[in-house]
């Protein structure tokens, strides 16, 4: 445990009463959604603490309604970096900015726990005022954020899963690492209503995939060759699959149904809140590594995830069974410059199918 201050030492020791503790991680939704199991072991050793959490603000709806969150402060990242780049809007940046600071310092933090790690993240942790801003060290922060804390936990081997190294935060503070606990979301009752529309000529089970990634990570998605095996896989062994899509994404999933021999489903475009109903009324999620992916496990559905740039360790899913395939012979490093050198090259649809077989056959123990 760490060396801290006797009224934290206090307060930690007891259920936390009095103490106000401002968790920073702005994005993205897997990042938010592997950082939410830490945060709700806190909450379980100290559930007269106040949480408030700086995220951005287009990841606010995964926690505004979260049992465990009592405040979400959110950041208006987009409206900001649109801002940046017109020197006519920097005035009315400068002053969102300032609200922004205001808004931090009033929540009146005594404890940061900076699961971001970055230069803008500690910032954020300085503008708090809290006394203590516990963070990484070495690798595990960029930026020159290590500066900005005042407790760090050793940042560990480079290929430690994410969701350990956020466990590694709240240990520090003599939180139990163990049991983990899913996620607990509370998203809005609207999707499940549109899900049971979507899902209503489907059968009990099914697989949902999801083969589009963010316009800014395009190397990680999957080859649609290796989606549709494991679409065609799926449908031999008695699971139908629905393919499922947000804006700007229908070309992906047309193309894994063009290429699958079996047939699939195409849900319509789908919401957050939609795709969260249904991923939790599916068997099976697949995807690349993505926030959609997160999503499935933070929702306890087992999970077939396909890696190429990124690392199946330090990004593996967590809480549920799952398969990750990747290619067999790659070497990761845990470090993204050099992982992200190379795609799904050496991947196979035969240890598709095999991850397949090994996946159903775990889920039906």
């Amino acid at each position: 445990m760490l060396d801290l201050p006797p009224r934290f030492r206090e307060a930690l020791e007891g259920d936390g009463e009095g103490l106000r503790v401002l968790i920073i991680r702005l994005g993205a939704m897997g990042d938010i959604l592997r950082t939410i199991p830490a945060v709700r072991l806190l909450r379980r050793e100290l559930p007269a603490v106040k949480l408030g959490w700086v995220l951005n603000s287009s990841w606010e709806i995964l926690l505004r309604e979260h049992p465990d969150v009592n405040v979400t402060l959110p950041l208006p990242r987009k409206e900001w970096d649109a801002a940046l780049v017109s020197p006519m809007r920097w005035p009315r940046l400068l002053a969102g900015v300032s609200r922004f600071r205001r808004t931090v310092a009033g929540f009146g933090a005594d404890l940061v726990l900076d699961f971001h790690a970055n230069l803008r993240s500690g910032w954020i942790g300085r503008w708090s005022g809290a006394e203590v801003r516990l963070g990484y060290a070495g690798h595990q922060q960029k930026e020159g954020n290590h500066w900005f804390t005042t407790h760090r936990v050793p940042s560990g081997d480079r290929r430690t899963p994410r969701l350990e190294r956020n466990l590694d935060l709240v240990a520090a503070l003599g939180v139990p690492r163990e049991p983990v606990p899913d996620a607990g979301l509370a998203l809005p009752s609207s999707g499940r209503e549109e899900a049971a529309r979507i899902l209503r000529d489907l059968p009990h089970r099914f697989a949902l995939l999801s083969p589009s990634v963010s316009a800014k990570q395009a190397g990680k998605k999957p080859p649609a060759e290796l989606l549709a095996a494991a679409v065609d896989r799926l449908h031999e062994q008695g699971l139908p699959t629905l393919v499922v899509w947000g804006p700007g994404e229908e070309d992906d999933a047309r193309e894994v149904l063009d290429t699958a021999r079996t047939p699939a489903g195409l849900a319509p475009p789908t919401t957050l809140p939609v795709l969260a109903a249904l991923t939790e009324r599916a068997s099976v999620f697949m995807s690349g590594d993505t926030g959609p992916m997160h999503l499935a496990c933070a929702l306890s559905c087992p999970v077939l995830a396909f890696y190429g740039p990124t690392d199946p360790v330090v990004n593996q899913p967590w809480n549920v069974p799952f398969r990750a395939v990747y290619p067999p012979e790659r070497l990761y490093t845990g470090i993204k410059k050099i992982d992200r050198r190379r795609g799904f090259e050496g991947l196979t649809a035969d240890r598709v199918c095999r991850a397949v077989d090994e996946l159903l056959d775990e889920c039906s123990d």
